[in-house]
């Protein structure tokens, strides 16, 4: 198998076991708690995006590549990360502040992802050694990719019941 199509197999592996994660275990227990409440660890798990910058470090990948996707990628991800350090401050605004930094967060950490997609089919990535770097798109985009979706869930459903009588 190519390795190519071996990360395709990982990527894919991943992102169904990371949805099956969100379908069983976070919705549901996302369903009842309040926006802050439920949001709140999506944009911890996101403040980890500065590892992104691992492509522009040479102690990790010997061989850094091409600056048209090692650039935007890693300080896209810094910015990702930064906008959910943000966003996790403004929760304590509550109401639109904190909604308003989310979305902010959410669309800018989308497009990232998007933008790292294309780069990396652009810049030919999969035919590189990239070393333990491998191990973004394999594992980690995919969680990045499934709770981005939840946070727009969250961003575009009702309050629950509780927190709208309360």
């Amino acid at each position: 198998m190519s390795p190519t199509a071996l990360l395709y197999v990982q990527f894919y592996m991943s992102l169904l076991s990371f949805s099956l994660v969100a379908w069983r275990y976070w919705i549901p227990a996302m369903r009842a708690r309040p926006f802050a409440a439920a949001v709140a660890p999506i944009l911890l798990l996101h403040s980890f995006r500065h590892l992104g910058m691992m492509y522009l470090n040479p102690a990790v990948i010997p061989d850094p590549p091409d600056m048209g996707f090692s650039g935007p990628t890693a300080w896209g991800d810094l910015a990702s990360a930064v906008l959910a350090l943000v966003a996790l401050g403004a929760l304590r605004l509550d109401g639109l502040p904190a909604r308003a930094a989310v979305w902010l967060f959410n669309v800018v950490g989308f497009a990232d992802l998007g933008l790292a997609t294309v780069n990396a089919d652009r810049f030919q990535m999969l035919a590189k050694p990239i070393g333990v770097v491998y191990l973004l798109p394999a594992i980690v985009v995919p969680a990045l990719l499934v709770t981005h979706v939840l946070a727009f869930w969250l961003l575009l459903r009702r309050a629950p019941a509780a927190a709208a009588a309360a």
